[in-house]
């Protein structure tokens, strides 16, 4: 939401600077994203007018035009098709800076051009077809930049959905004033001179449409254009000018915030109705696209069908033109999920429909009437017939007293704030404040969709007072007082962190075309998605760590190692409900390492991440398994694997398919890994372990084996045959190759043995290394390599 200086001028009376304002809406909760000023300053541009024109003498598409700026006629070369006696144009003095350009006097075929007049596009502005034809208003001599406010700074403000009352002019300033103790000039609207026949409306769902104000407009100009005040304030809030009737729509809207639509009045048959659609309806929007309307939506219609969407945009049959002499302006209150939904389902956004979800306030719509009408009739003539209004308060959004207790207020905050002080700043959001016992209370206005209870009053309070303004209150600290211990989830992000990982958030709502084609496809679709790309709750936490990768390596980023923790969905296989469950993923590209000159440069690989998947299961005092049946469907045959612990099946780790990288446009290996979060709902076993007092045993075996035989069968072999004495067992070497027949491998296993009760005895540690490689050469037909 763009705000002017002299646009916020006309709402607010304040003392403090506008440079100033960013700081105090920061502190209100409203995130300033910019500041500039509303155009270039353009000296030595001006507004001109032509007095006449005549064919140039040795040009024939040019002309000499005399024009008048100020005071003094000049005469000016021009080859605009639009150049005309009466037309009021930028004229471009000699000495003015027009990009890399500097205007001059010069000879153009043997006559004398005393400057330039000029386009839109010739000034930096919005392109225009030749001249940029300024409005009928405009004084003749007065400096552009002057007369459009060029020169004005504003403030580009992040409105939070919850905050729709901010989303105009009108409600900045209110909250400006609040925050500032300015004086907010409440509008009022004038009384109209009305005749004619008040127009036939008919509200069929007044839960839906509670309220309804619509008028005709008749006699208007169908030339008159905007003045140049309003094309500017247009311009600053990002909408072009257009047509005069829509022109004022489009201001009502950022200077209050209510939505308007204005009909060709020739172009409806028979009473307008506000009513659901029927089956088989259809409406040509003003966009050019054609929707199908549901039994759901909302639309405004005549007796031949749908006129508009109610609240999201109009359609093409009855649209104001170039021709139209009369008109039917409506200013409605439509229910915001109704409308919300429909907008969603049909992919519209507009501007009207952003504030009618977030709630525009019932109470505004008789006013923004009132206004429109006036400047339509001050720009463009006309008679207005009487207002027609459908008012059914009965289905407005209620308004309860809250009750807002002054202790709970300081245990919150921390601070006691005064009763009178309390009341004070309510009172500048607009509340109802009366004295109750222990404290106040409080009714919201009506267009605070967002205060519904004490809490969020408290948050109000805090807001006005500033954050900055209360107190910093040191907590009692008791030495030696034990702390809690982080939850099992937040252990393992710290452990990933340690070991490199950064980190990530990612949307819950993925592209389900993407899932689907990883193969983990949630088939849970949402009836009104916020866009196409994202219409389907995740079933995996991969397809975001993916994409988030994806978006840093191309951004220069040569290692990447992220991990996030959140829920995926699934659809109940009972059919009734959602399950979710919460998970922990990683992804890892690029080096294995930092660059440094202590180790050589490797990429990343398989046991890597299996080795951060086997440090995550210890935290919790679990081993690890990996087996290849069960991997994820999109990871590399041979380069994936289920992970198991104690039985269970908890994930799974492995290497992107080559297919899946090429098609996402990964030109490196990309390995991922993802657990189920439960695993870390149990502790490690804690206390403290008595060191032992015996000596260890290693002993290492070399045994050969199938090359089939997976090494993680081969240790739980030798685990359960070693039985209590086997403190540690390790893999530290595999071998194939030269001395081996073909289809066999060399396992080294290092086994650590040891008894906490005694000293282990040769004979002893015969006898189970015996009893081991006994055991594989049963299960494998392992034979010790010579």
């Amino acid at each position: 939401m763009r705000i002017g200086k002299q646009w916020l001028s006309d709402w607010l009376d304040s003392r403090l600077p506008f440079e100033a304002l960013a700081a105090v809406l920061t502190r209100g909760g409203f995130e300033v994203e910019g500041a500039g000023i509303a155009g270039p300053m353009l000296p030595g541009v001006v507004v001109a007018r032509i007095m006449a024109t005549t064919p140039h003498p040795n040009a024939e598409r040019l002309r000499v035009c005399e024009v008048e700026a100020g005071g003094e006629r000049r005469t000016v070369v021009c080859g605009a098709p639009n150049a005309r006696v009466g037309l009021k144009a930028p004229l471009a003095l000699p000495g003015a800076v027009l990009g890399d350009r500097t205007i001059a006097e010069t000879e153009l075929r043997g006559v004398r051009s005393q400057g330039m007049l000029c386009s839109g596009g010739e000034l930096g502005l919005s392109a225009t077809e030749g001249l940029w034809e300024l409005p009928a208003d405009a004084p003749v001599g007065v400096a552009l930049a002057d007369y459009f406010r060029f020169a004005d700074p504003y403030l580009d403000v992040a409105v939070t959905p919850n905050r729709g009352d901010c989303l105009s002019v009108k409600g900045m300033a209110r909250e400006i004033a609040a925050l500032t103790d300015g004086r907010y000039r409440a509008p009022r609207a004038r009384a109209l001179k009305t005749s004619g026949v008040t127009p036939r409306v008919a509200v069929q769902d007044p839960s839906r449409c509670p309220r309804y104000c619509a008028r005709l407009v008749s006699g208007l100009e169908p030339a008159a254009t905007s003045p140049g005040w309003l094309v500017e304030c247009l311009r600053l809030s990002g909408t072009s000018a257009r047509q005069a009737v829509v022109d004022v729509t489009n201001y009502i809207l950022f200077d209050l915030g209510q939505p308007l639509h204005a009909f060709d009045a020739a172009l409806i048959r028979g009473d307008v109705a506000v009513r659901l659609a029927r089956p088989g309806e259809e409406i040509a929007l003003l966009d050019g696209q054609t929707c199908a309307l549901q039994a759901t939506d909302l639309i405004i219609a005549d007796d031949e069908g749908p006129l508009a969407i109610a609240g999201v945009m109009g359609g093409l049959r009855a649209a104001v033109g170039p021709t139209t002499r009369s008109i039917l302006l409506e200013a409605a209150h439509f229910r915001p999920d109704t409308l919300s939904q429909t907008a969603r389902r049909l992919g519209l956004t507009t501007e009207a429909a952003l504030r009618f979800e977030r709630g525009v306030d019932p109470e505004l719509c008789g006013l923004a009437l009132e206004r429109a009408t006036a400047l339509i009739l001050k720009i463009a003539g006309g008679v207005a017939s009487p207002a027609a209004e459908h008012r059914m308060p009965d289905y407005w959004p209620r308004r309860e007293p809250i009750r807002l207790r002054l202790e709970r207020v300081r245990q919150l905050l921390g601070v006691a704030v005064p009763r009178a002080r309390v009341a004070r700043l309510l009172k500048g959001l607009g509340m109802t404040v009366a004295a109750s016992h222990g404290g106040l209370l409080v009714t919201a206005p009506s267009f605070r969709f967002d205060v519904r209870g004490e809490i969020d009053l408290i948050e109000e309070v805090a807001r006005l007072l500033g954050y900055d303004e209360i107190p910093t209150v040191e907590l009692p600290y008791t030495p030696g007082a034990a702390r809690s211990a982080p939850s099992g989830r937040r252990r393992a992000a710290d452990l990933l962190v340690d070991r490199d990982y950064q980190e990530a958030m990612t949307f819950s709502l993925v592209d389900p075309g993407e899932q689907a084609q990883l193969g983990v496809s949630s088939s849970l679709a949402l009836r009104n998605p916020l866009a196409g790309p994202w219409s389907e709750l995740r079933a995996s936490l991969v397809p975001g760590l993916l994409a988030t990768a994806l978006h840093n390596r191309r951004r220069q980023q040569g290692r990447v190692r992220l991990f996030e923790i959140g829920t995926c969905f699934t659809a109940d296989p009972a059919g009734v409900g959602v399950r979710e469950e919460m998970k922990i993923a990683g992804l890892a590209l690029g080096s294995a390492l930092p660059e440094q000159w202590g180790a050589p440069a490797r990429p990343v690989d398989f046991f890597d991440v299996k080795g951060d998947v086997e440090a995550l299961c210890a935290l919790v005092g679990q081993t690890a398994r990996v087996t290849p049946d069960g991997a994820a469907p999109f990871l590399q045959k041979g380069l994936g694997a289920a992970i198991t612990v104690a039985g269970h099946h908890v994930g799974f780790v492995g290497g992107l398919a080559a297919g899946h990288r090429e098609r996402l446009g990964f030109e490196e290996p990309v390995f991922v890994f993802e657990l189920s979060a439960s695993l870390f709902e149990a502790q490690a076993a804690g206390g403290a372990v008595e060191p032992p007092r015996f000596p260890s045993v290693r002993r290492d075996l070399a045994v050969v084996v199938p090359a089939t035989t997976a090494a993680g069968d081969v240790l739980d072999t030798v685990r359960r045959s070693a039985g209590a004495l086997l403190r540690g067992l390790v893999v530290f070497d595999v071998y194939h190759g030269k001395g081996l027949d073909l289809g066999k491998k060399s396992l080294a296993l290092g086994l650590t043995l040891q008894d906490f009760s005694r000293t282990l005895t040769d004979e002893v540690v015969e006898g189970l290394v015996a009893r081991v490689v006994e055991s594989l050469a049963t299960t494998y037909g392992a034979v010790l390599r010579q």
